[in-house]
């Protein structure tokens, strides 16, 4: 029984063979050829990237968009992106050349000759005034106010040392007039308006009558006084840059005129 075992064996490998090659023969089918995808190297985010670990449940990368921009430039060469210093608006120099122009526009100015003592209750005087040309004086100085007071407008000065008086207007200009009078002179030169008695005030005497009675002008321009002239009871007196600076003391008042030299004056009362 084994040969005859063998044959049908032996007969059934051949008729499985007959059937693999009838499957594998067919029509000469054009065998079909899966595409190959060209897959691009992708380049990394430009946003920072948190790296996780692969898993099956979660993806091999997360992108994170911080929502607050980062000003702190990375490192050259870490692959970060490097912002850009902004330039500045103007150099150190340059700002040191504005700072130093503006200081030396209103720093005081460093005089040779110092200011009087006396004057320095006067604000802001370099400044004001430039610096002192010579040595304050102490020579007399006459004053006497015009129109109605207390807030006189309208003086004229006597300055000892020059035989001049001065006639400060209620416009805030100056003139300059000499002293002509003497002992042997009348006190009051005119009766305008024919007071009866002619006395002073209201009627100006001595320097101050006779100029104000020989210049209609200033007249007209003073009115009469409700003062009568005196001296001051301190008088100090300087010249700078811009003209005369004059301290009039008188009990606890003390006055300071600016006599200019484009013309103007000014007066500041100190109580």
């Amino acid at each position: 029984m084994k040969p005859f075992k063998s044959y049908w064996n032996r007969l059934a490998f051949v008729f499985v063979a007959l059937l693999a090659l009838v499957a594998c023969g067919g029509d000469d089918a054009t065998p079909t050829v899966a595409p190959t995808v060209a897959v691009a190297p992708v380049e990394a985010p430009a946003t920072l990237a948190a790296s996780a670990p692969v898993s099956e449940s979660q993806p091999a990368a997360v992108e994170v968009t911080p929502s607050v921009a980062v000003e702190v430039a990375a490192p050259v060469g870490d692959g970060l992106p490097t912002l850009a210093a902004p330039s500045p608006l103007a150099s150190p120099d340059a700002a040191i050349g504005v700072s130093d122009a503006i200081t030396a526009a209103t720093a005081t100015p460093v005089c040779a000759i110092e200011s009087n003592p006396d004057l320095v209750g006067y604000a802001d005087m370099e400044a004001r005034m430039g610096c002192p040309l010579g040595e304050a004086t102490n020579d007399p100085v006459a004053i006497n106010e015009f129109g109605t007071g207390p807030d006189y407008d309208r003086f004229m000065l006597w300055f000892g040392s020059e035989e001049q008086i001065y006639v400060l207007m209620p416009d805030k200009t100056w003139l300059a007039y000499s002293d002509t009078w003497s002992d042997d002179q009348p006190e009051i030169a005119c009766n305008p308006d024919e007071l009866d008695p002619a006395t002073s005030p209201p009627l100006p005497r001595r320097g101050f009558g006779k100029l104000w009675c020989s210049v209609e002008s200033v007249r007209l321009a003073l009115g009469t006084i409700d003062r009568e002239e005196r001296l001051c009871q301190h008088a100090v007196v300087q010249r700078f840059e811009q003209g005369r600076l004059l301290a009039c003391f008188e009990d606890a008042t003390i006055r300071y005129f600016r006599v200019l030299d484009d013309g103007t004056w000014d007066m500041e009362m100190v109580q």
